[in-house]
């Protein structure tokens, strides 16, 4: 299978006009798009997923649930509809995802050796009971599913930070939803 093909940034956002295999784009910190998708029940309860023990970054951590790349020429919301599919096994349309916000990341890891510098756009959707039932973990990204109230997520969170991949806008903007 050939390596994902990633669509180079400049750091204030504006594209660089060329594309880079997503493993130079890691090795060499280039900025490049990302979307991440929260996903809701109809209780309002949040889904996470516990990542694949199996991950080179954030192995066995709880994140946003549902994210990915963006490839070379795709779109946000196209990149988020493929996310979800992949590594939930939830078939959405465009229309389905609520835009949030975009947000920048930095972050090194791997003791050095992986950059990730990247903007993102967050999306929020709604899981119908039948979706939220049947989620289907994508072997060798995700691990596991884990449904927490707003409450229950800030708790753990506050508690065991540790325990979750950082994402402080996500996060500040889950903090800002009222409890229902």
């Amino acid at each position: 299978m050939p390596e994902e093909m990633i669509d180079i940034l400049n750091s204030d956002g504006t594209p660089a006009g060329y594309s880079r295999g997503r493993n130079e784009v890691h090795a060499k910190g280039l900025w490049h798009r990302t979307v991440h998708i929260w996903a809701f029940d109809t209780k309002g309860r949040i889904l996470f997923q516990l990542r694949s023990h199996l991950k080179e970054n954030n192995p066995n951590l709880l994140d946003t649930s549902c994210a990915g790349h963006i490839s070379a020429g795709d779109e946000s919301r196209n990149a988020a509809i493929r996310e979800l599919r992949e590594e939930m096994g939830v078939k959405k349309r465009i229309e389905d995802l609520e835009y949030l916000f975009e947000a920048t990341h930095e972050n090194v890891l791997n003791d050095g050796t992986y950059f990730d510098n990247e903007y993102y756009d967050t999306y929020k959707i709604t899981l119908n009971d039948e979706e939220s039932e049947h989620l289907v973990p994508q072997p060798g990204e995700v691990d596991d599913f884990v449904w927490m109230t707003r409450e229950e997520f800030l708790e753990k969170h506050a508690k065991n930070p540790e325990k979750f991949v950082d994402h402080p806008k996500d996060y500040g903007w889950i903090q800002s939803i009222q409890h229902t």
